[in-house]
């Protein structure tokens, strides 16, 4: 029972370890001063993944592009019910307005 109870301590200080050196990562990223705005960024998270691989992992999931374009579909189709003949002389503001409204509830 000790050797079990030894391991489970071992692999959270392992889990501890292991987010302390995600943080010192992308802190270590985030010093960064000398990158160019015009910098391509897939080259450069290409060239740079293995120096910072969880905030690579991170920059994947969350600067990924989506593969639909149904809600800009949708937000289209919306637009077009919504300005029909019978709003044609609504002004620009009032149709954002109302769009905007559309789009935004639950």
């Amino acid at each position: 029972m000790a050797d079990s109870d030894d391991e489970c301590e071992d692999d959270s200080n392992d889990q501890g370890a292991t987010t302390v050196e995600a943080i010192d990562e992308f802190a270590a990223y985030l010093a960064l001063l000398d990158v160019p705005l015009d910098t391509d960024l897939l080259e450069w998270w290409k060239l740079n993944s293995d120096k910072y691989p969880q905030t690579a992992r991170m920059a994947r999931q969350f600067l990924t592009v989506p593969a639909s374009a149904a809600g800009v579909e949708r937000a289209f189709s919306k637009v077009g019910r919504m300005h029909s003949d019978l709003r044609k002389n609504l002004s620009e503001g009032t149709i954002e307005h109302a769009c905007m409204a559309c789009m935004n509830t639950v």
